[in-house]
């Protein structure tokens, strides 16, 4: 019986190897022919099989500077495949490994750009807008003349704008709740740290309001006042106006769960 079954086993065994994907064979050729090879699929995005020519590259040429250019470029085939944490790790390699390399401001903003691509809406955790915000300031700090700074500067502007939003967010939040020294301290948080990316009239209203509803009327008072003095034309100045004259009547008027500040 053993002897009937051998043939169709060896049948098996030959078919399931047929069918096995072949190792990629291992490139040949100097550093710069094998950095070449690797170009080609990258810049027809080809990131798939550009991956492991550059880490070959990297493995078999280490002190090469085409094997330090590949390091980058391995970071730059994640992150054109969205995954993110893995070209973070090669563009915090690159950095400490090659700390006076010309192209370490590249790293630190695509660094940064790893941060910047995760950032989630202001209702979510911002850690990814801190985590980008903090590597395009070290960016404009110590390359304030590298062509990636201009963009960073604006990726900081859109990153504060996420923070102050998700300040707000929990303030607006404090403020259903009743929770009105919870909701003043983060307005007044989100105003002290990220002045240029909020309205700074609104949230003077919203304070005014939260600070009268907290039972300190004279305090909302002066802040709506300092409101309305040096925003004259504001959009808020009106209602800040109403509340001054009469704070029972105006906010009761408008229940604080009806404004709209977005």
């Amino acid at each position: 019986m053993k002897k009937q079954f051998l043939p169709i086993l060896m049948l098996c065994l030959m078919t399931a190897l047929g069918c096995a994907t072949p190792p990629k064979p291992a490139q040949t050729g100097t550093d710069v022919e094998i950095f070449d090879k690797a170009m080609v699929h990258f810049s027809q995005k080809n990131y798939v099989d550009a991956i492991p020519i550059f880490e070959e590259l990297r493995d078999k040429f280490p002190i090469s500077p085409y094997a330090i250019t590949a390091e980058l470029r391995l970071g730059d085939c994640h992150y054109n495949k969205d995954e993110f944490i893995e070209a973070a790790h090669f563009y915090d390699n690159f950095r400490r490994l090659h700390p006076s390399n010309a192209q370490v401001d590249y790293s630190i903003y695509m660094r940064g750009m790893c941060a910047y691509q995760q950032i989630l809406s202001c209702d979510r955790d911002q850690s990814f807008a801190e985590e980008a915000a903090e590597q395009f300031q070290q960016l404009f700090e110590l390359f304030p003349q590298s062509p990636y700074t201009g963009s960073a500067l604006m990726r900081i502007s859109e990153a504060r704008h996420q923070l102050a939003a998700r300040e707000i967010f929990i303030a607006d939040f404090y403020m259903r709740k009743l929770n009105y020294k919870g909701a003043i301290e983060r307005y007044n948080r989100a105003l002290k740290r990220y002045p240029n990316q909020v309205q700074e009239d609104e949230l003077l209203l919203k304070i005014g309001e939260a600070t009268i509803r907290d039972g300190d009327e004279r305090r909302g008072k002066k802040i709506l006042e300092f409101l309305v003095k040096k925003f004259p034309d504001s959009s808020s100045a009106p209602q800040a106006k109403k509340i001054i004259e009469n704070p029972a009547t105006a906010l009761k008027e408008i229940p604080w769960v009806t404004r709209n500040f977005n």
